[in-house]
């Protein structure tokens, strides 16, 4: 039966409760039919009180009807669990006993099946009243006793085996009580180690879904046995089946290069085409060899580190640049002053180096300010005709000549860019690309397009590009191949694109291309 359409279980009972009392129910019915046959089939014999046993035909089938009335109440689960647990003992008792009254030959027999009722009841009732059962089927069989010996069909010495009888009740139901209490704390501790199996395994799920590090468990041949989401992304793995699919098929360079045994401290380093992965092997002492494997992304792990080292520097050069720019300032004041009174070529010449410099550590206190602030965004929309203006006043800033620069982008453009940092980037790109071009016309090119989804910047130069030695480390910070540069322009105009969620990469070829890559806007 389906969960949606399934009966309620009364409180504090549960589906298994129902489904022994069932079990004990269709005990009944077989009792009952057996006791049926046995009336037809020895009706004129002398096993019955009467003649043609009528009485004991008519008690069976009484107690046939109200064990498939039962039934019903079982499916419906109404009443209650203990009104018709306790209704199905009393209908034992009631009905054996007026049984036992129409067949003294079989009442000793039919006495024992109470035994049989009283521990059924215990055990499916978990213990509760179970002495109580005792107590009525012992009332009972006195009674009935009592009221044959007064007939003469029975004697006075019976009273020892009906004493006996009951007292046998007592024990059944004594002991049908103290293992089902036993019965009862087993299985309350064994749901209570359930739901925290449970909870520990949702736990465990979690924990692995969200680990920066991909999990993967295999089996001794090769087989997957689970991949968490950042293994699959590390490794491209797009379908598989658990215990089928084997790391051959999904990553072929990784299995190659496993070793056949693992041990708990061994690490390797694997490059799977532009990612490279730290992968660790840990076994999990199972008989099939089975084994974790983890693996970490080491550009992204580089990265981090690389923040976090960049985030502790950029606290302590905020600190710095404040305390640098009044002296600073000082000096060039002082510099000026000099140069209006200068009047021998080296007191010319000197001052203007002080002046140089001072103009070049401020601009570096600038860039690290600016680094500082990257994270205040105000982004707001751009189109074909506002980038066009920005890059006409960066142009005019450089004092770059009109026909150095080609301006090529789609009238269609849209997207948003913190005004303020995309300056940045922008002023930072078409300085390099002057300052590295033949400065000839059309030795720069800025260009703007749309494609699949993503607005594409790229300013390029004519000049002799970047070696390929100095292309890993072209966004390091401090990096920089110019005597005058500050090594913080590309890495400042890469961190700012980051902060506005884009992207900004070299592209290799004829020259220099630097893209900008970001969302476009409807």
């Amino acid at each position: 039966m389906k969960a949606a359409t399934a009966r309620p279980d009364a409180q504090g009972y549960f589906a298994s409760h129902w489904r022994s009392l069932d079990y004990f129910n269709l005990y009944r019915l077989t009792l009952a039919v057996a006791l049926v046959f046995t009336g037809v089939l020895f009706e004129n014999s002398d096993m019955f009180s009467t003649p043609d046993g009528r009485a004991f035909q008519t008690y069976a089938f009484a107690y046939l009807i109200a064990a498939a009335l039962f039934v019903l109440g079982i499916r419906a689960r109404w009443p209650g669990f203990e009104a018709q647990l306790s209704t199905h003992i009393v209908a034992d008792i009631l009905f054996t006993i007026l049984l036992m009254g129409a067949s003294a030959r079989l009442s000793n027999g039919l006495g024992l099946l109470l035994v049989i009722s009283i521990a059924s009841g215990g055990l499916v009732g978990s213990g509760r009243l179970t002495l109580l059962y005792a107590a009525i089927a012992s009332i009972a069989l006195l009674l009935q006793h009592s009221a044959s010996l007064l007939d003469g069909v029975m004697r006075t010495d019976n009273f020892v085996q009906v004493g006996l009888l009951c007292a046998g009740y007592f024990a059944i139901g004594w002991l049908a009580h103290t293992l089902t209490q036993r019965a009862l704390r087993s299985e309350h501790l064994a749901q209570r180690q359930a739901e925290e199996l449970a909870l520990l395994n949702r736990i465990n799920a979690l924990a692995i879904e969200n680990s920066p590090e991909g999990l993967l468990a295999l089996a001794g041949n090769g087989t997957i046995r689970h991949v968490s989401a950042r293994a699959r992304a590390l490794l491209g793995i797009t379908e598989f089946q658990p215990g089928q699919t084997r790391l051959t098929e999904c990553a072929p360079d990784l299995a190659a290069a496993l070793p056949t045994q693992c041990r708990q401290r061994e690490s390797q380093t694997l490059a799977l085409g532009r990612i490279r992965l730290r992968v660790r092997c840990i076994p999990l002492a199972a008989p099939d060899d089975s084994r974790i494997l983890m693996l970490e992304d080491l550009g992204q792990a580089e990265q981090a580190a690389q923040r976090l080292k960049l985030a502790a520097l950029g606290r302590l050069t905020a600190n710095l640049a404040h305390e640098i720019r009044n002296p600073l300032s000082a000096i060039g004041q002082a510099a000026q002053l000099l140069q209006e009174d200068a009047h021998a070529p080296v007191q010319v010449r000197l001052t203007a180096i002080i002046g140089n410099n001072v103009r070049r550590l401020d601009r570096l206190v600038e860039e690290v300010l600016t680094l500082n602030r990257r994270d205040r965004l105000n982004p707001a929309v751009f189109d074909a005709a506002a980038l066009r203006t920005l890059v006409e006043e960066l142009r005019q800033t450089e004092e770059i000549p009109p026909e150095a620069v080609i301006v090529a982008m789609d009238d269609d453009l849209r997207f948003r860019f913190d005004p303020d940092h995309l300056r940045q980037i922008a002023w930072n790109l078409l300085r390099n690309a002057w300052r590295f071009s033949s400065r000839r016309p059309g030795s720069l090119r800025v260009e703007a397009h749309t494609a699949n989804g993503l607005v594409q910047l790229d300013i390029a130069d004519d000049g002799p590009g970047v070696s390929p030695d100095d292309q890993a480390q072209l966004f390091e910070p401090f990096f920089t191949t110019d005597a005058q540069g500050t090594g913080l322009g590309l890495f400042l105009a890469r961190e700012l694109a980051e902060a506005n969620h884009a992207s900004l990469s070299y592209l290799p070829g004829q020259g220099a291309r630097f893209r900008l890559s970001l969302a476009t806007t409807a």
